[in-house]
């Protein structure tokens, strides 16, 4: 029973979900940067969703097909090098096109550390496994609290939410034997510290 609540944890809290769940908190802050009209929201997340969850989630079959990974989980390390660097190509391309939109700079800076989160992925699974997953709670949570900083706005509830589903995602990480302790620490501690410097620049 432990083992299916970790697994279904673990994909619902899918790192991929990150960058979307992260606009979603940009357009639901409460302060000047979420002043966008309808349109020019639903473009924002047209093309977030898109770039950052529908066109990596659709490649997963081929790269099963061609036996680039083994299973959905991509759980060796060595598997994650080349869906985590087209994953990255779709990043950036994400973040070029929101940085041409005429929207606040720190939508672009989010995509912009997302990107930076996910490079430093890919370079250090070329020697060791780091959590994917932790990355992507972390870099929420650096999100939460460089807004909370830098507009001087109330962003408790995003807070306690997300510590909660990080320790839920890193429970998950552990139960499911994909990563160890100090695995998840540094994945989550990697994403938060790259969104926040980045965003607080």
């Amino acid at each position: 029973m432990e083992k299916k609540l970790a697994v279904f944890l673990s994909y619902i809290l899918h790192p991929l979900l990150a960058p979307t769940a992260g606009i979603f908190v940009l357009t639901h802050s409460g302060t000047y940067i979420a002043d966008l009209s309808d349109d020019l929201k639903n473009l924002i997340y047209l093309t977030v969703v898109s770039l950052t969850l529908v066109v990596p989630v659709c490649l997963i079959p081929f790269y099963l097909y061609i036996k680039i990974v083994r299973n959905l989980e991509i759980s060796q390390r060595r598997e994650r090098l080349i869906p985590v660097f087209i994953t990255l190509t779709a990043y950036v391309a994400a973040y070029f096109l929101i940085r041409r939109l005429p929207v606040s700079q720190l939508y672009g800076q989010f995509l912009q550390a997302a990107c930076l989160s996910v490079g430093i992925v890919l370079i250090t699974s070329n020697f060791w496994k780091i959590s994917i997953h932790m990355t992507g709670m972390g870099g929420l949570t650096g999100l939460v609290l460089a807004l909370s900083k830098k507009l001087g706005t109330d962003m408790m509830m995003y807070l306690l939410v997300l510590l909660l589903l990080s320790g839920l995602a890193g429970y998950a990480r552990m139960r499911m034997n994909e990563h160890s302790g100090l695995q998840v620490f540094v994945g989550y501690l990697i994403g938060l510290t790259t969104v926040f410097f980045l965003l607080m620049i």
